[in-house]
């Protein structure tokens, strides 16, 4: 079995978001998911994240530690945290294209107003495709 997570931060400590940044945290997440057989996506919108990853349970549970400890993500906010079967997410990081796309998707208008389900809607309509 698989474990699942979403998750929501503020980007991306006191330094805020930058290009530097971002390619850190890009790169790190790739290597590290593909040694640890994780997928996952992440959107970026303001100075909010929204990010799921799947992959073995204990891998998943040491990449939220990690997460927890970097103090380049603030106030995570775990959305979704279960067991499945398939995974939704092919790639070890993908970072989308197209927020604006992703928000008109799960109707809001910031991610801060996603919500558990709303997330995981999402991620059922990516199994369906």
């Amino acid at each position: 079995m698989l474990r699942r997570i979403v998750f929501s931060s503020r980007s991306i400590g006191a330094g805020g978001l930058s290009t530097v940044s971002l390619a850190h945290i890009l790169g790190a997440a790739e290597r590290n998911n593909r040694r640890d057989q994780i997928t996952g996506g992440m959107v970026l919108h303001g100075d909010r994240i929204l990010h799921a990853m799947e992959g073995p349970a204990l891998e998943i549970g040491r990449a939220m530690a990690r997460i927890h400890a970097d103090p380049r993500h603030t106030e995570v906010q775990v959305l979704v945290d279960q067991t499945v079967a398939v995974r939704a997410l092919a790639e070890p990081m993908r970072l989308c294209d197209h927020p604006e796309a992703v928000l008109a998707g799960l109707n809001v208008r910031t991610l801060d107003e996603v919500t558990a389900e709303a997330a995981q809607a999402e991620l059922d309509r990516r199994l369906a495709a």
